[in-house]
């Protein structure tokens, strides 16, 4: 196989034209998450070609000039590197070609590859290896039903839940005694829904790029990112990252959709009925998908963090050549506020819920502890008890996983900890290079207000579950006899 020179890091290092030849098949486990997660919607998921935002520009003015360009959607959408990137069905305007398939060589004026482009490229060690989709192994699990099958499960899904829902509510809806435990209920079915609603919203940017252009989070659940980061990973040779994670995040939301089959069926004697079979079930499926979103958070932030030592590496060996550094600097940093922007919608859903979730089992357990009532039936105390340790032991689950799978609350800190590291490699030379990298990692950290709205929303759920808990303790259902057949619902 052809292997020629090309420049990477400042140096001449040997690399295939054509194919890596270490390149591995990726482990079928990332399929598997992949497809049952119903992330596969393009046919087309790696590029023959990948172009950094310059040669994009380059490419698209060229296109201009000569009269190429017709379709009015081409002036919106094709100069929005994610878009070009990640989002277009065509495979040729995926690879900033144009829908028209004028192909421009990636060549420069001195015949080497462009080395900002050649970054896009990098596996886990630095070095610049293209790949196919038959090299990585793809093959049957992306075929050319699995965009419309992706997209018909995720609607089947939330139709499913939607539906479990309103049939809840509606009898449980206008029972004073009944409207705590109903909002608990509620916390833990709007973090099932975050998923696929945010997978969902993925689908209809692929599907209306244009129009939806200024939704950035979503392409950071596109198949064709995710790939991008398993290639920082190297997966190919090291296989699927944090495997002892992911089987915990499979099996914590299992064994709390066990406990709950229990209650259901054994501890509050509801027996089978189809409230019984369907609340089981979105339990053990949508706390799998959970689950699984909870890996991908924990993946695409391992890659980041291995990519920003990349790109430390490389500013160490390109010092003063700033074209090169800015160009792989905002290469990283535009897929890093994806995933930021994804995590940050994420935090917005799921705190102020596990908030209120907190506050409403502690007002609760409170509640519980403070009445006698409930002593004098054995079966509403059982079923009181373990719906308060169900209720705990599903906020636990959700919170937990998310910090082990994120490191922290937010992702802010993989990009200070980057920008730390980096003030280190400062010198004393080429202090304009340094200056103007400063002003763009300045504009990068602006403030965001999602933290603020975030806090808000959190106290907020404070007083709404302790503003519950203000009711008659004498009306609850755990003091009326009923505590067992009002689960049952």
């Amino acid at each position: 196989m052809e292997v020629g020179m090309a420049p990477i890091n400042g140096r001449p290092i040997r690399i295939q034209t054509e194919k890596l030849s270490a390149t591995k098949k990726w482990p079928n486990g990332l399929w598997a998450i992949l497809k049952l997660m119903c992330l596969f919607y393009h046919r087309t998921v790696v590029p023959r070609r990948k172009t950094c935002y310059g040669c994009t520009v380059d490419k698209f003015k060229k296109r201009i000039r000569a009269g190429a360009v017709q379709d009015i959607d081409s002036f919106a959408g094709e100069m929005e590197p994610m878009l070009v990137q990640y989002e277009y069905q065509d495979p040729r305007r995926a690879e900033g070609l144009g829908a028209d398939g004028e192909d421009i060589p990636l060549l420069d004026q001195e015949g080497s590859a462009c080395p900002v482009c050649d970054t896009l490229w990098w596996n886990q060690d630095g070095m610049v290896g293209r790949y196919s989709e038959e090299d990585i192994g793809i093959g049957w699990w992306n075929h050319r039903g699995s965009g419309p099958l992706s997209l018909l499960l995720l609607l089947g899904a939330l139709t499913f839940i939607i539906y479990d829902i309103v049939n809840f509510l509606d009898k449980l809806w206008g029972k004073p005694d009944l409207i705590l435990r109903m909002m608990i209920k509620m916390t833990l079915y709007i973090i099932l829904l975050l998923y696929p609603l945010l997978s969902l919203c993925s689908k209809l940017r692929s599907l209306l790029p244009t129009a939806l252009a200024n939704l950035r989070w979503a392409s950071a659940l596109n198949v064709r990112y995710l790939i991008k980061r398993g290639q920082v990973l190297g997966i190919g040779r090291k296989g699927l990252p944090g495997k002892m994670l992911l089987f915990l995040f499979q099996l914590t939301p299992l064994i709390v959709a066990l406990y709950r089959f229990l209650i259901f069926t054994v501890i509050s004697k509801c027996g089978f009925n189809w409230s019984t079979i369907m609340t089981s079930f979105i339990g053990v499926i949508y706390g799998q998908w959970y689950g699984l979103y909870m890996y991908l958070l924990y993946f695409v932030r391992i890659s980041f963090q291995r990519e920003f030592n990349l790109l430390l590496i490389y500013f160490r060996e390109n010092e003063g050549n700033e074209t090169r550094c800015r160009g792989a600097f905002f290469a990283t940093v535009l897929d890093f506020l994806c995933f930021k922007q994804l995590v940050n919608l994420s935090i917005f859903v799921m705190f102020p819920a596990l908030v209120f979730a907190v506050s409403g089992n502690i007002t609760y357990e409170y509640l519980l502890s403070s009445t006698t009532c409930v002593a004098d039936d054995e079966l509403n105390r059982n079923v009181a008890h373990h719906t308060l340790r169900l209720a705990w032991s599903e906020v636990f689950v959700s919170l937990v996983s998310y910090l082990i799978a994120m490191g922290g609350v937010h992702a802010e800190y993989i990009f200070d900890n980057f920008v730390g590291r980096l003030l280190h490699l400062r010198s004393g030379r080429n202090w304009i290079f340094w200056s103007n990298l400063n002003k763009d990692i300045s504009y990068v950290t602006k403030n965001s207000h999602f933290l603020l709205v975030t806090t808000i929303f959190s106290f907020i759920s404070i007083f709404m579950a302790f503003n519950f808990g203000t009711q008659d303790v004498t009306d609850l259902a755990f003091c009326n006899d009923t505590m067992h057949e009002d689960l049952c619902v």
